[in-house]
Formats: structure tokens, sequence, C-alpha cells
């Protein structure tokens, strides 16, 4: 049984769910509490939380307190510095896969940004400057979105993946849509060159980056290296657009 990955959330009580949300957000000091302290700190009773764990599928609240403990990862202290990103955090040919990536995306009719999550914020702001250049471009943030009906009926369109793993099932499935379609190419920005998303693309902007993750399932990996690459195509956008134009 893994608290983080309890699945029948919508079953709880309201009780329930007020001790659930105090664990989560305590889940570093919980192991070290006894149950009339956790009881105190989610404003409810000491049977309460006792029905609460056992609902949970634990027999007794010391095995609970162990499997939390197994599941909550050792927090390394935080560093007060500025983390500056450094050259060694992308690969040698990074300048020129931008260069190769941005004439796709300054001949193509469409650019679609498209990401989850955090990804998905880049892949808005990424959007939106592209089409302060003058660009036809948008992003979509659900998975789920009927892109290939939008844009069957089109032409020489450029998607660009947004995703730090690479690995995403939801967006991976959105893709695979699209991988041997003539009038779609693919480019992906990602800290994984192996990953699935990688390989789908014909162009694969990476960098390097530690992942770090709170409470298991909180992505707070630094985004700061994707932005990096995000402005540089964007000045490599406008550059190859004022070079095309004065050749007109």
């Amino acid at each position: 049984m893994a608290f983080f990955g309890y699945k029948d959330i919508d079953k709880l009580s309201g009780v329930d769910l007020a001790i659930y949300r105090f664990i989560v957000e305590h889940d570093e000091q919980i192991p070290y509490m006894r149950v009339r302290e956790l009881a105190r700190g989610a404003h409810v009773s000491n049977s309460s939380v006792m029905r609460f764990i056992r609902k949970i599928g634990y027999d007794s609240f010391p095995e609970f307190k162990v499997s939390l403990r197994s599941e909550t990862p050792i927090q390394k202290p935080d560093d007060p510095g500025i983390q500056f990103v450094q050259p060694s955090a992308f690969p040698a040919d990074i300048t020129k896969i931008i260069r190769l990536a941005a004439q796709l995306m300054v001949n193509a009719d469409n650019i679609v940004f498209v990401g989850i999550g955090a990804s998905a914020a880049l892949g808005e702001y990424a959007s939106r400057q592209t089409s302060s250049l003058g660009f036809n471009s948008y992003v979509v943030k659900d998975p789920f979105y009927p892109l290939l009906p939008q844009l069957r009926n089109t032409s020489n369109n450029v998607l660009v993946a947004v995703s730090v793993s690479g690995q995403t099932t939801e967006l991976v499935e959105m893709l695979n849509d699209f991988v041997n379609n003539p009038e779609v190419n693919i480019i992906s920005i990602t800290s994984n060159l192996e990953s699935t998303i990688a390989r789908m693309s014909r162009y694969a902007l990476t960098y390097r980056a530690t992942e770090e993750r709170i409470h298991q399932y909180y992505d707070l990996t630094s985004q700061v290296p994707c932005l990096y690459i995000i402005e540089a195509l964007l000045r490599e956008l406008r550059h190859q657009e004022v070079v095309q134009h004065r050749f007109e």
C-alpha cells in the first residue's frame, strides 16, 4: 500500500480529507508524530485518525509511519544562491540544431507548441512570443485536445513538444498521430536525448537537468535550461525572418 498512490480520494469523507491534506503537507514530520499530534494538527479526533489509517489499508499507525517514511525521499538543504546555467548544460551542437529547427519554423504555416503542466506554461510563453513575431502559432495544453482533426486539411505544420522527461505517455500518444505525416514536422525540447519524444522528433533540442521531485509526484525540476533554449530559438527565428525578407 502506498499513501501517495492512494486512488480512492473521492471516497473520503470531509474529515478524512482534512487528515489526508495535513499528512501531504507535513509528510516529513508525520513519521515522528504521535496519533494525538496528527489529530491536533488536522483538527480532528484521535479516533478519526485511526479510522482513516485503517480505511487506506494499514493495520496500525506505526505501520503507516514506516510505510510513509519509505515513500518520502531525503530532502537536501536548499541552496539559497542563484543557480546559473552553464554551457555544459547543453550539447556542443545545440546552436546548429536550433538554427535548423528555426528554418523549419520560419517557413511553417502553423506552429503548435504542446506540453503538459509546467512544460505547457513554457509552451504558452513560447507561443505568445512566436505570435508576436508574426507567425501563426498557438499552444495545446490538453493532451486529449483533438489536434489531429484540426490539422487534417492543413499543410506545412511544425509541432514543438516541450517535455522534461520526454516520456510523458499522453504526449507520446498525441505525437504518435503525426510521426508519419509528411505535412507535420516535430521538434522537441527535452532533457533526455534518448527519450521516446526525442526519437520521434526531426530535431531534438536537449539540455541536462537533475530531476527533482517532492511527494514523489510533484516535479520541481528546473525549467531554466528549457527557457534558455526557447529564448535562443526565438532569437534565431527572428533573425531568419529578417534575413528572408531582406532578399525577397
